[in-house]
């Protein structure tokens, strides 16, 4: 016993010294750790403390405005009062309903979408409507197995599935409330939102101003309102997106990055939505200052905000205008015949061929249900069409590229005969075969010219009737698109626009696509990579990106353009891979298919009325339609790339006609001319 209880006196002493060496441990750990935050991170945990008293808001200025190439407004953002909310972080439902009620006094609200949720909403911001609810749960919507609590939020949502909508007969005044304040209610906590009214008048505004501590969280903010001027080019502008709807959903988690807050107004498509970040301008900045509780103190403005910058387009909006009532002008002529019966519309676009920039980009769709015409501007850069013998400019790259011929070759124009095609012919191919060069197979538009190129491409040179090796069809169409796609055919062609075509690129084909997509009947482009490829010979050979903005200005406090802040310099995106003296071989070929004085010249017509020098190629693509009978109707796809002057270029020009059943049309030879005369006469005056 007495071994025992001296082993037990000896424990007692060791335990204790054990327990406070740990004791002292820990306190030189808390002296450590206190030391390295008040001497050596001392600067950071009084940042921290200070950001966790603080929380920002930011509020959208007023968004930059768009101008034509004359400094005429296009798009205008006309300033106005709107009511704004800031939720702090105490208020409750029930106060945001009193908020909604005495601001629905002070407003006017003619429509209004709410939904059933928002009205389910509404009724349990009533505290006591909202216990009575939750009571009425079963006991497995409220609590745990535990028999504990469910989180609020979820015993929230089970007592909003309860609650049948329709049961809830609110008045409209009622109605107009639940508007009001679910809006209120989406706010999240040290955020400002827009409440959504009809347009403040100066006494509403006055009285809002007043209203002080009855209105909490409620002020007056500066907003405004997009106005477009009536014109061809609204499609291209583009649209914002509407006052209370905020950032577009998909797209949310991006802007949020860039500093964007939900409830901010962008751009959603074309215009607006490229040149977003230039329009937008410098956000509003408040900071909302907390006690050490995290109740709210007070509202400082941190930044005032800048308004957005202007942009300043390359279209002339008259020269615009005079392009779209030609194409009018000429498609009504034609419907009046019964030649555009099937036809979706007509399109054209205008570029400078050295800068890129774009001088008219237009169309006129045709409802082929209603026959109402309207214009479509966007239809020149988003829909495709088989572009026809317009691009063989491009296929004789490809024969030089490729070795398939040299210079200006010459070769037999001659019915092609291949087993199992049918006979390939150039439209004079009836006066008998002929020795041409490959500037006349340009001025003729040979597709037997282009077709033994790209029998070449296949590595089986023309001898008739014979059989072609499948095994190269692959490799030859490759080698051909290649060439295309240096003067943008079948590529994008980098324009500041969202969401380009890129045309249709079929992915199966046989060697008999590779035949006839060398004189353009396979692939189909837009009427603005048309306009490219023209622009692309008419400088000599550089594939110029076209742009939309000329610049982006300053804004003016008196509301014009202001100063130039960026100019949208031109960029070249490659350099087609012929020597001078092969691109001078194109552009003598385009030459002659206007100038040309033979019998054979395709586009003579171009250059009756011209009041200057054009060179251009013209294209006819077999297509067919299926009538609403059934019945396949053949139809013509009438196009024309161009330049002017033929001496030192300032405009290039791709008109797309499709689906016209006058199977000798070229009524784009004259819409093509007359286009190019608008440009030059008022380049003139």
């Amino acid at each position: 016993m007495n071994k025992e209880k001296k082993r037990f006196n000896y424990l007692i002493p060791k335990r204790f010294y054990l327990l406070f060496s740990m004791a002292v441990c820990l306190m030189l750990v808390l002296v450590a750790r206190l030391a390295y935050m008040q001497l050596l991170n001392r600067d950071f945990y009084i940042h921290k403390l200070a950001t966790a008293s603080k929380k920002k808001i930011t509020l959208p200025s007023v968004r930059g405005e768009i101008f034509d190439a004359k400094g005429r407004i296009l798009v205008a953002s006309i300033p106005k009062q709107v009511v704004t909310f800031t939720r702090l972080n105490t208020m409750t439902g029930e106060e945001l309903k009193k908020t909604a009620q005495k601001l629905y006094s002070l407003v006017d609200l003619t429509s209004i979408r709410l939904t059933n949720r928002q009205i389910v909403d509404y009724y349990l911001a009533d505290s006591e409507i909202y216990r009575q609810v939750v009571e009425s749960l079963p006991s497995d919507k409220r609590l745990t197995n535990d028999g504990n609590l469910l989180p609020e939020s979820e015993i929230y949502q089970n007592a909003i599935a309860s609650v049948d909508s329709s049961s809830l007969e609110y008045s409209e005044e009622e109605k107009k409330i639940a508007y009001l304040y679910s809006q209120m209610n989406a706010v999240a906590n040290f955020e400002t939102g827009v409440i959504v009214t009809d347009d403040l008048t100066a006494e509403q505004a006055a009285l809002i101003a007043a209203g002080g501590n009855s209105l909490p969280g409620i002020s007056l903010s500066n907003s405004w309102e997009r106005q477009m001027t009536d014109s061809s080019l609204s499609g291209l502008l583009g649209k914002v997106s509407r006052e209370g709807s905020g950032l577009p959903a998909e797209e949310a988690k991006d802007y949020l990055k860039k500093g964007y807050a939900l409830n901010d107004r962008v751009g959603i498509s074309y215009l607006e939505k490229e040149y977003e970040e230039e329009l937008q301008g410098s956000r509003v900045i408040k900071e909302v200052n907390l006690d050490k509780n995290g109740n709210f103190e007070n509202i400082q403005t941190v930044t005032k905000g800048e308004k957005g910058k202007n942009l300043k387009l390359t279209i002339d909006s008259d020269f615009q205008s005079g392009v779209e009532n030609i194409l009018k002008k000429y498609f009504e002529t034609e419907l009046a015949k019964g030649n555009a019966t099937f036809s979706e519309g007509v399109y054209a676009v205008a570029l400078d061929p050295d800068s890129g920039s774009v001088l008219a980009m237009t169309g006129i769709k045709h409802d082929l249900d209603t026959g109402v015409l309207e214009t479509d501007s966007l239809g020149a850069y988003t829909n495709v069409f088989v572009p026809g013998s317009v691009v063989k400019g491009a296929t004789l790259t490809a024969g030089w590229e490729n070795g398939a011929i040299i210079g200006n070759q010459v070769l037999i124009d001659q019915p092609i005969t291949l087993s199992g095609m049918n006979v390939i012919n150039s439209w004079f191919t009836q006066y008998g075969s002929q020795s041409i060069s490959a500037v006349q197979a340009l001025e003729y538009s040979s597709n037997s010219y282009m077709v033994q190129m790209a029998l070449d491409l296949l590595n089986a040179p023309y001898g008739s009737n014979q059989e072609i090796d499948d095994s190269q069809v692959q490799s030859a169409m490759e080698k051909l698109r290649f060439s295309l796609a240096e003067y943008g055919l079948g590529v994008k062609t980098g324009i500041d626009l969202p969401n380009e075509s890129i045309g249709y690129l079929p992915t199966e084909y046989t060697f008999g696509s590779v035949l006839t997509n060398s004189f353009g009947q396979f692939d189909n482009y837009t009427t603005l990579q048309l306009a490219q490829y023209v622009a692309t010979v008419a400088n000599g050979g550089k594939r110029i990106s076209p742009h939309l903005v000329e610049g982006v200005y300053q804004s003016d406090s008196l509301g014009k353009l202001g100063t130039l802040e960026t100019e949208i310099k031109t960029q070249e995106l490659n350099k087609v891979n012929i020597s001078e003296e092969e691109m001078s071989l194109i552009q003598s070929g385009f030459y002659s298919v206007v100038h040309g004085g033979s019998g054979f010249t395709t586009g003579g017509t171009l250059n009756q009325g011209a009041i200057t020098s054009i060179s251009a190629k013209t294209g006819t693509a077999e297509t067919n339609v299926k009538t609403n009978e059934g019945q396949i109707q053949n139809t013509i796809n009438t196009n024309v790339v161009a330049y002017a002057p033929s001496t030192n270029p300032q405009i290039a020009v791709a008109v797309v006609f499709p689906h016209n059943t006058d199977l000798a049309a070229n009524i784009s030879h004259v819409i093509t001319r007359d286009i190019i005369n608008l440009f030059i006469s008022q380049q003139e005056n």
